[in-house]
């Protein structure tokens, strides 16, 4: 299809042209600059330079967070201050932004899955001290819920998300396993409230046993 030089680095796939199509976001490590380009039939069909964001904000996922049907937003975290962001991108563009909360540095990204329902994007993070899951559940650019998915030793690295297709399941956790470790609730779990631009909904994201 192409080639782009080394500092433009993955950021996801999506439709972010809004055609239905999947196109591939990429950014560049130097500038934080992002740009989409829509691929059909094996071939890059156009290009778009969404805009720059600056490199303290780190790739979190791709997924419908902001409930607008069949559109793919971009979720990135703020590196220093833990700060959670969705850009809204529909026709290769930006059409908004919000900011949805602040977890500690001590909880890592793991996905995007459809944890919470079929059709659903939700984020998973996990915690690097304990080896427990949260999912946390957005829809209309805001946190709705969260739930702890459990523990597992630290030696066990995330695998990927796989979602079975049957409309009343909900995508499951890869993890080559021999069994969730027991446990309760993470340390030092931090949860600020959330800033001046978004919802006033309070995180509900105190880990469970």
């Amino acid at each position: 299809m192409g080639t782009v030089g080394l500092d433009w680095q993955f950021s996801g796939v999506g439709n972010f042209s809004g055609r239905g199509g999947s196109d591939l976001l990429l950014r560049n490590s130097n500038t934080g600059g992002l740009e989409v380009y829509d691929i059909a039939n094996n071939q890059i069909t156009n290009a778009a330079f969404l805009g720059a964001v600056g490199l303290d904000w780190q790739f979190s996922g791709v997924g419908n967070f902001s409930g607008v049907a069949g559109e793919t937003d971009l979720l990135l975290r703020n590196v220093n201050t833990g700060g959670l962001e969705v850009y809204n991108i529909n026709n290769n563009q930006l059409t908004g932004a919000a900011f949805i909360g602040t977890v500690g540095l001590d909880w890592q990204f793991a996905g995007v899955a459809a944890v919470r329902g079929a059709g659903t994007s939700d984020l998973v993070l996990r915690n690097v001290t304990t080896g427990v899951f949260e999912a946390y559940n957005i829809a209309n650019n805001q946190i709705i819920g969260a739930a702890s998915l459990g523990k597992v030793g630290l030696e066990w690295q995330v695998g990927g998300f796989a979602a079975d297709p049957a409309p009343a399941a909900t995508a499951q956790l890869v993890q080559a396993m021999a069994a969730f470790g027991g446990g309760g609730a993470a340390d030092g779990f931090n949860v600020a409230a959330l800033g001046a631009d978004a919802s006033q909904q309070a995180f509900l994201t105190q880990p469970h046993a």
